[in-house]
């Protein structure tokens, strides 16, 4: 059964939003990369493209950067985890820079290789709400 998590057992994964949102800002395809499992099966669904290999998800990463897109991961609520083993769920939702009450909902899949939480599955798409 999973747990949701709640105060210091949420540290690691906050760590992993903001080093996220740090590379996104820096532009820094390596460092956003070092956050996804290291084999070929990483996955990213959602408002662009959909994408199942490292190579391509390096490469979405590198055409982000160059067209200048940006965003932040300054999130609305704390996000909301749930672990169980060597897995864990992280929910949380992005305001949209420049659109009032418009927010992008996230979803990550984290594994647990060798005490490093790395992603193995990420979904970003528009909130209906």
């Amino acid at each position: 059964m999973s747990v949701k998590l709640s105060g210091d057992s949420l540290t690691p994964f906050l760590h992993i939003v903001k080093q996220y949102d740090h590379y996104i800002q820096t532009k820094d395809v390596r460092g956003i990369m070092s956050l996804f499992v290291t084999d070929d099966e990483p996955h990213s669904f959602g408002l662009h493209v959909n994408l199942n290999e490292r190579e391509a998800l390096r490469q979405r990463f590198t055409d982000y950067f160059n067209a200048g897109e940006s965003f932040s991961a300054e999130f609305a609520a704390e996000p909301v985890v749930y672990h169980y083993g060597e897995a864990a769920c992280l929910c949380m939702m992005l305001p949209v820079k420049g659109s009032e009450g418009a927010h992008i909902r996230v979803t990550i899949f984290l594994e647990n290789h060798s005490g490093q939480w790395l992603i193995r599955h990420q979904h970003i798409s528009q909130s209906p709400v």
